[in-house]
């Protein structure tokens, strides 16, 4: 499959459907299936497990119903965009799945083309946020590059002015942090009787030490078999 195959978790109680999906499916190269769940119970645990980009999910489903499927699959897998099936007749339903934030919704019976343009119509929608997602990340690690920079020139020159004191509270305040950095900032901030800063500082090295303490493994997660 290729990379930028968007990943679809399906989710039907009749076998005959997830059968259909398969088929459905199957010539479409912009698509991978990563797991067919047979209630919504098990949708939650492979959405947990495998991340998809999107899950296809029926409202009435044995165990846990769609709905609130739906409701947990965006806690454990929140980037994972939600479509709903459903018959006309369970149209309030299609209301309450909206406001748990569906993307989009079939309703029974639908043609091939209709469920794969559903599904490349979210798809898309989930591939730009992974852009987005992707271009504000990379944002982020260049500025915070650009911060360890000015910092460490700041700590070279021995700057305690206004300018360099604004840069070291912003660096301390980040996420990305460096204990060697931290330790020299505590002494600025120790003679400065900045105690909130300092109170920051000794708790990130805290922190940090903490992360270098040597832990067990945890089990190594396998990946569910898609059902039949």
């Amino acid at each position: 499959m290729p990379n930028n195959a968007i990943r679809v978790l399906i989710a039907d109680d009749a076998a005959e459907f997830r059968r259909s999906v398969r088929m459905m499916l199957a010539d479409e190269k912009s698509f991978e299936i990563v797991g067919i769940a047979k209630d919504g119970q098990e949708a939650v645990e492979m959405a947990s497990d495998l991340k998809p980009d999107v899950a296809v999910m029926d409202i009435n489903m044995p165990r846990k119903d769609g709905l609130t499927a739906i409701r947990e699959i965006s806690n454990v897998s929140p980037n994972t965009a939600c479509m709903i099936m459903s018959s006309e007749g369970e149209s309030p339903l299609l209301k309450q799945a909206i406001s748990l934030g569906v993307k989009e919704y079939l309703l029974k019976p639908f043609t091939p083309e209709e469920f794969t343009a559903a599904i490349k119509k979210i798809g898309a929608q989930v591939m730009e946020n992974k852009k987005l997602n992707a271009a504000a990340r990379a944002a982020e690690v260049d500025r915070d590059k650009f911060l360890i920079q000015l910092v460490g020139s700041f700590l070279k020159s021995k700057r305690t002015d206004d300018e360099a004191l604004n840069a070291y509270t912003e660096y301390v305040t980040g996420s990305k942090v460096e204990p060697k950095i931290l330790s020299q900032l505590a002494y600025i901030f120790l003679s400065r009787k900045d105690w909130k800063t300092l109170k920051i500082i000794c708790e990130k090295m805290v922190a940090s030490e903490s992360l270098r303490t040597p832990q067990q493994p945890s089990p190594k997660k396998t990946n569910r078999l898609p059902a039949p």
